[in-house]
């Protein structure tokens, strides 16, 4: 069995004021692509909740219908047959890959409660981790430019030296 600290990531710190320009810009693209990934995981989560939380209000809901209730069933999302209603307090929840658990209206929604409790903790935790990347990127965005702008400067002043004739040494920036 695996201890706790092999499965957690092992943070690395750099300091980005002693990488050149190229290495910066790497490290920058890597966090555009994380961050986009975290992104994506985030509207995933939220429709995921969505679907959960329309299913607890529809579990809800059936609290105020009689039981032989007439109601519409979808077999598809487009496709529906007539059906009846005949006990409004038990529910059949597919639990995942194809296995099903029977319930009754308060453990059908206490079920659903705790889904979208578990989502919302997920959605809170990669919230957090984006914070951070963005925090590192815009980090790396500040040293690039001052890099940038080093160079600049760099190479005016060598136009200028050139231009008078007077050679001059000039300090470059780490590349």
């Amino acid at each position: 069995m695996a201890s706790k600290n092999s499965q957690q990531p092992k943070k690395v710190e750099l300091n980005i004021n002693d990488m050149n320009l190229y290495q910066i810009n790497a490290i920058k693209q890597q966090l555009d692509q994380e961050i986009e990934i975290l992104e994506k995981s985030i509207v995933d989560l939220h429709n995921a909740k969505t679907k959960f939380v329309g299913c607890y209000e529809t579990v809800e809901s059936f609290d105020k219908l009689p039981n032989d209730n007439q109601i519409m069933v979808p077999l598809t999302p487009s496709l529906y047959v007539p059906g009846r209603t005949v006990n409004n307090n038990e529910f059949l929840l597919d639990i995942g890959t194809g296995y099903y658990i029977e319930r009754d209206r308060k453990s059908t929604i206490d079920y659903f409660n705790r889904k979208v409790q578990f989502l919302n903790t997920q959605m809170d935790k990669i919230v957090k981790s984006m914070q951070e990347k963005s925090a590192v990127r815009q980090s790396c965005l500040q040293r690039q430019q001052q890099l940038i702008m080093a160079q600049i400067a760099a190479q005016q002043q060598q136009q200028q030296s050139t231009a008078t004739g007077q050679p001059k040494q000039i300090p470059m920036a780490k590349s």
